[in-house]
Formats: structure tokens, sequence, C-alpha cells
């Protein structure tokens, strides 16, 4: 699909985002550039939407990619600057930095459509099963966004982050019941729980 986009354009920045429905753990909205050449190497790996994935064949397709040795950043907002901000804001500012960081001419984002105020840009539903530069940028900032959770999962164990990644699972929500909230969660998206 991104065959017909390249055909318009050189610089293609590619976005998709981790954790907007987590409980606990920052938000990342990755971004990818690519130009043709570069997606023509990308199109060779099998890539998949992340979430769909498990996550020792995602850690193995992810580091194909980097060895691709890809340009992408990710943009983190923290539980804080969630619950201050409003996730649909921190998304937005997000899309802004990575449009300014990478001058593309042309952006693809997964997900419904957003009021921002870039020209060039198409919103695709499922874009990280329909698109390989999004899917590409899915699965890195998803191995990314994992890893961080496992690391707070070794200080707050009694809330099983390595497992739940941050993310309301019945397990997850009964520790909040119990234990409480850590400084890690979304007072926003845990108060109907507390």
């Amino acid at each position: 699909m991104e065959e017909k986009f390249f055909k318009k354009y050189k610089k293609i920045l590619a976005i998709d985002e981790v954790g907007r429905g987590a409980l606990a753990g920052p938000f990342y909205v990755g971004g990818l550039l690519s130009d043709y050449e570069f997606y023509k190497k990308i199109e060779k790996i099998a890539l998949k939407d992340s979430k769909k994935i498990n996550e020792n064949k995602r850690k193995k397709i992810y580091k194909q990619i980097i060895d691709l040795k890809p340009k992408f950043k990710i943009v983190k907002f923290t539980n804080k600057e969630i619950d201050k901000l409003g996730i649909g804001w921190c998304f937005k500012k997000s899309i802004e930095i990575l449009y300014k960081e990478f001058k593309p001419d042309y952006v693809l984002i997964d997900g419904k459509p957003v009021k921002i105020n870039i020209k060039k840009t198409k919103f695709i539903i499922d874009g990280d099963e329909k698109l390989k530069l999004i899917s590409s940028i899915s699965i890195i900032a998803k191995v990314l966004r994992d890893s961080y959770m496992h690391k707070l999962d070794k200080y707050y164990p009694l809330y099983k982050f390595k497992f739940n990644k941050g993310y309301g699972t019945k397990e997850h929500i009964l520790a909040i019941k119990k234990y409480g909230i850590s400084k890690h969660h979304r007072l926003s998206f845990v108060k109907n729980i507390l």
C-alpha cells in the first residue's frame, strides 16, 4: 500500500502510539522516517500489528528492523503529564514534535483522524496491520515501552507490570484495589477503580 505514497512523496513519516489505554506507565508515540529505498528493505520483514505478535517474536522482529538502522524517534509522556494534559493532547503534541524533527513530505498515522495542523497527513484505522512502515514503528515503540515496564516491575512487583505492561488486566485491577496505586499509575485512568 505504501507504494502509491512513494510515487508522490520522497520522505514519508509513519507514526503509531503505544500505551494509550494503560492504567500505569508512560505513553509512547513513535515516528519512523522512510524513503523508498528503506521501505523496500522493511518490506522483506514479516511484519504485523505489534499487539498480535508474542513478545519473543516481537523482539526478534525489532532486532531485524533495528539492524536496518531506521531513522526513528520516540516521544514519551509520563503518567503525571497524561493526568495533567490529557492523552489526546499528548498524542497531538507528539505528532507535532515528530513532524518538526523529521520534516517529511507526507505523514501516515495509525488510528482515527484527529484535528492537527499538518496538511499532508493520512490517518489509517488499523494502519499497523495494513502498512509495513506503521507496523515497524509500532513494533519499535512497543518493545521499548515493554522494556521500560519490565524495569518498573522490579520496583513494583505487586502490580505485575512485567506481564500486563500497565494495562487493566483483572489481576492488575485487583492489585490496585488491594495495595492502592504506585507513583506510576495514571490517576485520571484509575479513579473509577479506587
